[in-house]
């Protein structure tokens, strides 16, 4: 073999070795980008979640504080029920915050998971039901009727306490729903 036969040798050779540098370098480049893809993926997902972990807690929070203010509004209204003037004062305090526990009911509801939706409709529907029972409460101690009035006093601390039964469980169920997120 001649200089000229080895010169085509080495040259070859390094071209080839430039080849397989070049292509293994870009192998390596390409599976970087991959797993910094996915690292950044990763990121912005388990940021979402985050994100949505607090939103939904807030939800919830917002909901349940909504149903306490309401339900000492209508504390306030059984001590003055019979008194036409105080209970319509405090009525109209009450209506406000009913609001915005319809309000709270909604974003709860709609945040969800079934199990929680279904337990924010129930307490809505408890302390709707809390509201009315207030309500005739107030009627029959206008009415003058101590008996009726006992009555009424009665179903509504039945329906107060089934109220918060049911927050207990909504609570339960939120901190379930949290903790699985």
């Amino acid at each position: 073999m001649d200089a000229n036969g080895a010169a085509l040798i080495a040259a070859g050779a390094a071209v080839l070795a430039s080849v397989a540098t070049g292509l293994s370098t870009a192998l390596a480049a390409r599976i970087q980008a991959r797993a910094s893809h996915q690292a950044q993926l990763a990121q912005l997902n388990h940021a979402k979640a985050q994100d949505r972990h607090l939103q939904r807690r807030a939800a919830y929070a917002e909901f349940v504080k909504s149903v306490g203010v309401l339900h000492a509004q209508l504390a306030d209204m059984v001590a003055v029920a019979g008194s036409p003037t105080a209970f319509n004062e405090r009525q109209q305090l009450a209506r406000a915050d009913r609001a915005v526990l319809m309000s709270a009911t909604h974003v709860a509801f709609l945040e969800g998971p079934a199990a929680v939706g279904e337990r924010v409709r129930d307490l809505y529907n408890s302390v709707d039901r809390y509201w009315a029972a207030v309500g005739r409460l107030h009627t029959a101690a206008c009415g003058g009727d101590s008996e009726d009035t006992q009555d009424r006093r009665q179903q509504m601390i039945s329906i107060r306490n089934e109220s918060r039964r049911l927050r207990d469980l909504f609570v339960e169920a939120a901190r379930g729903a949290l903790e699985a997120a």
